[in-house]
């Protein structure tokens, strides 16, 4: 690595396949403050869309080849190669088990500021335990949440050295696109009520609990549409359940798209069916966007989605209380429209991504200044 006065922060992940904090990367690398820091960023697997993505931003990704949850010898050996490569001031971990990874890998580098990035303040209790008894490794931890919620997960941090920085998203300027034009783009029906969904094709992720939701609901041609917007493992089987519903006119798979620019445009309605999530940032884009939205109970959910003034919010795991809250506000007509222009202007005034790494970048100095850090060299 050429000589570089710059911070040095390398972003240690599971992956970057779609997902909350895989996204956040990819913006943190379009939008960092350059003239004061150096990033990168460390897959411990190999692919995943996002990647390609970050290295556009001009910033290099490290892609270990290794399994989902698991980490070899080699791939070991190649992390700590990295990172004494790299000669970062600060090594900062994404989600549990990088999170982890991340303070065993301090231990091995001196001058080596570890951070931790919490997107949910609830965990189960083997993850707390590893938590608790490797809490003196880390320098700093930051939980990321809603601005109403990060007060109460106070109590669920490390007792020192964290902060606190609310969400924040890519708002889009002005308006929305046509929807006229963005329908025909897609080749969808100009007078269909269009629900968007969005997220990696996984059982957790509730799709087939939305296939299930959608056949409740008018069940001909005319029903409302679902375009659910994602790849996974899961695609096979939600391909069966949507053709053995007779659902292939109405639920379209559009499999993972870099760009949701048109989608959102064309869409009417956007729909979260989860059975289980941290911060579904793809929630708040929805709302930036002007779409109402429909959202099971799960994560910060709730403290995103105003029940019954931007959205509906319905148990995750019961389609037919997803359907029932889909057609309340199909039901809603205008008013309902109006609750995805209330959304937006929140969206607008309070989660502004640049804001956000703007914030996380202070407690980068602060936690330098702190720990007296200088360099990242051995």
């Amino acid at each position: 690595m050429p000589e570089d006065d710059r911070i040095g922060v390398l972003h240690l992940i599971s992956g970057l396949l779609p997902g909350g904090a895989e996204r956040m990367l990819v913006w943190a690398a379009r939008y960092h403050d350059r003239s004061r820091f150096r990033m990168g960023v460390v897959s411990l697997m190999s692919g995943g869309q996002f990647a390609a993505a970050i290295r556009e931003s001009g910033v290099p990704v490290f892609e270990l080849g290794q399994q989902r949850g698991r980490l070899s010898p080699a791939g070991l050996r190649r992390l700590l190669s990295t990172v004494r490569d790299f000669t970062p001031m600060i090594l900062q971990g994404h989600l549990f088990h990088s999170n982890i990874l991340s303070r065993l890998t301090g231990v091995f580098r001196r001058r080596l500021a570890v951070i931790n990035t919490m997107h949910t303040g609830w965990e189960p209790v083997h993850r707390r335990f590893l938590y608790a008894c490797t809490d003196f490794l880390v320098d700093g931890s930051i939980t990321y949440g809603m601005p109403d919620d990060l007060p109460n997960i106070e109590a669920d941090l490390p007792p020192s050295n964290h902060c606190r920085i609310p969400y924040g998203i890519i708002v889009p300027n002005g308006d929305r696109d046509d929807r006229a034009a963005a329908r025909v783009r897609l080749g969808l029906p100009p007078e269909a009520a269009v629900w968007l969904a969005v997220g990696r094709l996984s059982p957790e992720k509730g799709f087939a609990d939305l296939i299930t939701a959608l056949s409740r609901l008018g069940g001909n041609q005319n029903g409302p549409m679902v375009l659910i917007v994602g790849s996974g493992r899961q695609e096979p089987d939600l391909r069966r359940m949507i053709a053995g519903g007779e659902l292939s006119d109405r639920v379209i798979l559009a499999g993972y798209q870099s760009d949701l620019t048109d989608y959102f445009a064309a869409a009417d309605y956007f729909v979260l069916p989860s059975r289980w999530e941290a911060g579904p940032l793809v929630v708040l884009e929805a709302m930036s966007a002007g779409l109402p939205v429909v959202a099971t109970d799960v994560g910060r959910v709730r403290s995103m989605v105003k029940d019954g003034g931007t959205g509906f919010v319905v148990p995750p795991s019961e389609p037919e209380e997803l359907a029932r809250a889909m057609e309340r506000l199909m039901a809603l007509g205008d008013a309902g429209h109006d609750w995805g222009k209330r959304g937006r202007d929140r969206i607008t005034e309070h989660y502004d991504f640049v804001r956000t790494q703007r914030e996380t970048e202070r407690f980068y100095s602060e936690v330098l200044r702190r720990t007296g850090q200088r360099g990242g060299g051995p």
